[in-house]
Order: structure tokens, then sequence, then C-alpha cells
């Protein structure tokens, strides 16, 4: 192709036509040389590129990084003869060093290819930026295209992502395609920092944090009550006239409320073989007592509990008016489109907002060691363990078959097929459920880089 970048097995470097400059290093020799470089460096950004991928065994095939001193370098570690020398030369040095910082995108990816018990000092840039309240990162979705694009004001491409990583020779766009994701990892990164804000709450002001709190209330009210008509008039139109599609919403009819956890975790594993994003649901006490023993120690390694005291903040006035309306024009999908997205954005702004002025206010409090303070409150702390239903499952006792809530995001991965399946497990009448897919994600690993992926279940 006119322009490609060159690579016939000897070239080692290589200048792009869009700009970057990369070493491709394929023999043990190479990475004899570089490792000792690489070893030296404080911080590194990351990436990784499989053949077999979203399989159960995916082999890794590429390892790209970006150095302190802007140095890309794309390692080929697919053959027998540099996978040995990855294994025992590179990886020891690098990859399970705990002094180099490492920072890749959706880490969680790379953890599971390099290793969850093997790899050390991995930070994630998709966390960092789940980090940064939506009104300074006004972002639904947190992949690393849509940072790229909304940060760098570069538009890239992701097909490549899943493009055929065990062929040899790669193409050259293949190649181009690795190299450019750790440097956009790192202009990210250094992006993402200068969004992410702290505050010392021995110096903060509570009564100019309340004040501004209370100015936001009856905003965020009204702008949810207009999204909320908006939704509902979409969701009553799209139930009236059968329609499963509609602009960017789709109608879903959720018919299982408990699912057996064994079932789901089934279905899980089909959406995700690699076992890349987190299918988290809640584990209550009377689940840890179905376990084996050991169980409940291996399920709180592999998940999350969080103790977060009770909060509560000032509330808004009741409205005096009555509620919006909002007439769907059936033959302007498109306009509808971008009304919603409109409104949904503003009211997030508000409401990330807020969410942080109350952050700020509780911070202050327990700094000041007070319960009450105004019209804030701390209440009693409620501990909540959540685990990988993957992962639930398989410390279940055998006999033991207990079922789980489905939660409703979950329905965004799983295929009409699937959710027929569960439908077996009825337990309630059949309701319409009412998803909003501006970006028509299907992928898990996309899904899950979402903000909405791990927060609660949006209200139907």
């Amino acid at each position: 192709m006119s322009g490609s970048p060159r690579y016939d097995g000897a070239l080692r470097d290589i200048q792009s036509p869009t700009g970057l400059h990369y070493r491709i290093h394929e023999t043990p020799e190479d990475l004899a040389v570089l490792t000792p470089r690489v070893a030296q460096e404080p911080e590194i950004w990351i990436d990784t590129e499989t053949a077999d991928w979203n399989t159960k065994s995916p082999r890794l095939s590429l390892v790209q990084l970006r150095l302190g001193d802007g140095s890309l370098h794309v390692l080929d570690v697919l053959s027998p003869e540099m996978a040995a020398a990855y294994h025992t030369t590179f990886a020891p040095r690098v990859i399970a060093d705990p002094r180099i910082t490492k920072w890749a995108h959706y880490a969680r990816f790379e953890r599971r290819i390099l290793g969850a018990d093997f790899v050390q000092g991995l930070q994630c840039t998709f966390e960092l930026a789940r980090r940064v309240p939506y009104h300074r990162l006004p972002l639904r979705s947190l992949r690393l295209a849509a940072l790229v694009h909304h940060l760098c004001g570069t538009a890239v491409d992701k097909t490549l992502q899943r493009a055929d990583w065990g062929q040899r020779p790669l193409s050259a766009e293949q190649l181009d395609y690795a190299a450019w994701d750790p440097e956009w990892c790192y202009r990210v990164h250094r992006r993402l920092d200068s969004l992410v804000r702290s505050w010392d709450p021995a110096a903060d002001d509570p009564a100019a944090i309340q004040s501004r709190y209370v100015e936001i209330l009856p905003l965020e009210r009204a702008a949810n009550r207009w999204r909320e008509a908006m939704w509902t008039a979409i969701k009553t139109f799209m139930v009236a006239g059968s329609h499963e599609r509609f602009a960017a919403f789709l109608l879903q009819t959720r018919v299982v409320r408990k699912v057996p956890i064994r079932v789901l975790a089934a279905a899980v594993a089909e959406v995700d073989p690699m076992g890349v994003a987190e299918f988290a649901v809640p584990v209550p006490s009377a689940l840890l007592a179905a376990l084996r023993v050991g169980g409940e120690a291996a399920v709180r390694s592999a998940g999350r509990e969080t103790i977060s005291p009770r909060f509560r903040g000032p509330r808004a006035a009741r409205a005096l008016e009555g509620k919006p309306v909002y007439v769907v024009a059936a033959g302007d999908a498109d306009l509808i489109a971008v009304e919603y997205a409109t409104a949904w954005h503003d009211h997030r702004v508000l409401e990330s907002e807020r969410a942080e002025l109350k952050d700020r206010m509780r911070a202050w409090m327990e700094h000041a060691r007070l319960r009450v303070w105004g019209e804030f409150e701390i209440g009693d702390s409620a501990p909540r363990l959540a685990a990988d239903v993957r992962a639930v499952a398989e410390c279940l006792r055998d006999g033991e078959d207990p079922s789980t809530g489905l939660p409703s995001r979950f329905l965004l991965t799983f295929s009409p097929e699937q959710v027929a399946a569960l439908s077996e497990y009825v337990d309630g009448t059949a309701l319409p459920i009412l998803r909003w897919r501006p970006d028509r994600a299907v992928e898990p690993m996309e899904v899950a880089q979402s903000r909405e992926w791990q927060a609660e279940d949006e209200s139907d």
C-alpha cells in the first residue's frame, strides 16, 4: 500500500506516515539489548495484542511499550524463541518488577494476559478516568478511543483490535496500530492527570460547599424531571407500538428476577470467555454461607468490599408545577436521539458536580469529627461485598444452588438467545425495560468501560 510503513521481517526501525517512529524487536538478541534499558525506567506505558482473542486460551502476540524518553517499542513474542526469551529475561526484570510503574488502559485486560499473580506495578488509565467527575470529563464511554478523541482531538479506528494477531507476517497497518496504543495511553494519562483534583479537608470551606450545593439542587431536579419525561414518553411510545428499537433506544422484556448463580456464571462465560470484564453481583451473608470451606476468603479476595457511611444532605424543595410533557415525534428518530442525549448530559453535569460537593462535605465533616453540620448528616456504616459471579460460582458447595438478582446491565452483553434461555427462571411479572444505547457497544470489554457499568442500575 502506498505510504504504508514497511516491514519485511528484517527492518526494525519504522517511520510511519502518521508521524510515529518505533522499533520492532523480533529476536532474542534484540530483547537482550532492550531489557536492561527498560528495567531502569521508573514509569512506562504498555499495551498488548493477543492471538485467539476473546477465547479461553488467548496467546500473547505483541507487547508494546512507550518509554519516558518518548521511544516506542513493539516486541513480537509469538514465536517459540521470542516467547522463551520474553519469559526468561524481559518479563522477570520488567513485568514482575514492582519498582516500574506500568500504565495500561483498561488494565484488567493486561493483568489477564500478563498474569494476575505475576505482573506488578500495573496502573490503569481507565480507572484514573473514572475518578474524574462527569462535569470535568463529559464522556459516557471511557474507552481509549473515546478519551483520545475528547482529550487529544484525534479519531482512532479500533477495528484492528479484533484482527488476526496470530498471523505472520503482520501487516504494516497492524504494526502501526499496535505502536500507537501505548503512545495514546501516555497522552491520555498526562491529560487526565490535570483533571484529577483533590481537596484538603482541613482547608475546605463548608459554608461555600453548602451554598453551591443548595444552588444546584433545583437546577438538577428540573433537569432530571425533563430527562425522566422524555424517558417515559419514549418508553410508552415503544411499548404501544411494539418497537424493539427506536433511535438509540432498545426495549427489552425482563422476565427474570432471580437466576441460579451457576446458570448466570455460565451465560457470562459465553460472552466473556477471557474473563476480562467484571460481572459483579452482591454477595450478602446468606450467599457466603453457601460457599465451600475457604470459599469466603477466595470470594473476598476476588471481589471488593465497600464500607461507606450513609450520608444525607439538603433536598430540593417539592416542585409546585406539574410534570413536564414530552411528545415523541415518531418520524424524527435522529432528533429525538439528540434531544435525549442533551437532556441526559445536562442532568449528569449537575448531578456530577453535586456528588463531588457531597464528597467534599463528608470529608470535611469526618476531618472535623462531626456527624451533623447544617443539613448534612453522616449515618451508620453499612459494608457491602460484591464479586464476579464466576468467582462466586466456583466457590459454591456441592449441592448448593443459590440464586441472585440479574443486574439489568448484564442484559447489554447477552444475546437474545441467552435472554430467552434465562427466561426459564421466571419469578414475577414480565416488565418492559428501556435501555439507552448511544454507542451501540456490545462487547463486554467495551460495555464495561462505561461510567454506568459498575454503578447502580439506572431506574426503569
